[in-house]
């Protein structure tokens, strides 16, 4: 009975050196001997068992992750790092600036001079006349709807009374009210001034009183420049006697 209880103690007793003899050097296949190892005493006998299990851990260790700095554990947030400057776009081209359109609805221009054609007929006890000749008004706006104006028109007809030549010059000043400033502008003006009639005839002298009453439109082609129709009653006194004549005038007004 003995000697079968001592069988498998020395069973053990035969595998454990052998088991020992091969442990070592299934780990030093797999990791690299440390110098502690190198240097350590050859294994044999009863410490076998006892370096097979240290020369296992070793190994197990090599496989672990590699132990991080303390940079690494450190809770401070990284520095950021500095994002790339911008290209710099490339200026924009400058666009031109709009063009308001003008639409004539204040009068930025005070000032106007009208130069044109008048076609002027002239009716008396002595003699009739129709004559063309030349028209020259300045206007200057104390409002938008008032200004003051003068002109003088000049006329010239064919001759008559033994070939002499009828020659009319109108000047007078007065008053001129707009319709409003737009692109057709209506006006109306009241002018008072005198009148010079040659040839002088034996009822009375060839200068005279003339009154001007009349309306037109100005067109404007641009905000400095404008086309004029206008229509006038010329009342006179010439000659001792009143005359009821009229003119017609086409003018290029401009603007200061």
């Amino acid at each position: 009975m003995k000697s079968l209880l001592a069988l498998p103690l020395i069973v053990l007793g035969i595998s454990s050196p052998t088991r020992a003899q091969e442990l070592p050097a299934s780990t030093t296949s797999i990791s690299a001997p440390t110098a502690a190892s190198l240097s350590a005493p050859q294994p044999g006998g009863d410490e076998a068992p006892t370096h097979a299990a240290n020369s296992t851990y070793a190994s197990l260790l090599a496989f672990a992750a590699p132990r991080q700095s303390l940079a690494a554990l450190s809770f401070a947030a990284p520095a950021p790092t500095p994002a790339p400057a911008p290209f710099a776009a490339p200026p924009a081209d400058p666009s031109p600036a709009p063009q308001t359109t003008y639409r004539y609805t204040e009068r930025d221009y005070r000032l106007e001079i009208a130069l044109g054609v008048a076609v002027v007929r002239f009716r008396s006890s002595a003699y009739y006349a129709t004559g063309v000749g030349t028209h020259t008004a300045v206007a200057y706006y104390l409002q938008d709807w008032l200004a003051v104006e003068g002109a003088i028109t000049t006329a010239f007809a064919p001759a008559i009374f033994a070939n002499e030549h009828i020659k009319y010059l109108g000047y007078a000043g007065g008053a001129k009210f707009s319709g409003g400033r737009a692109r057709f502008e209506p006006w109306a003006h009241v002018l008072a001034g005198g009148i010079h009639m040659i040839p002088q005839t034996g009822l009375g002298s060839k200068n005279g009183f003339e009154i001007t009453a009349g309306a037109g439109v100005d067109y404007g082609l641009t905000p400095r420049l404008s086309v004029r129709a206008e229509g006038d009653y010329l009342r006179s006194h010439l000659f001792a006697q009143w005359q009821n004549n009229a003119q017609a005038i086409a003018a290029v007004v401009v603007h200061f």
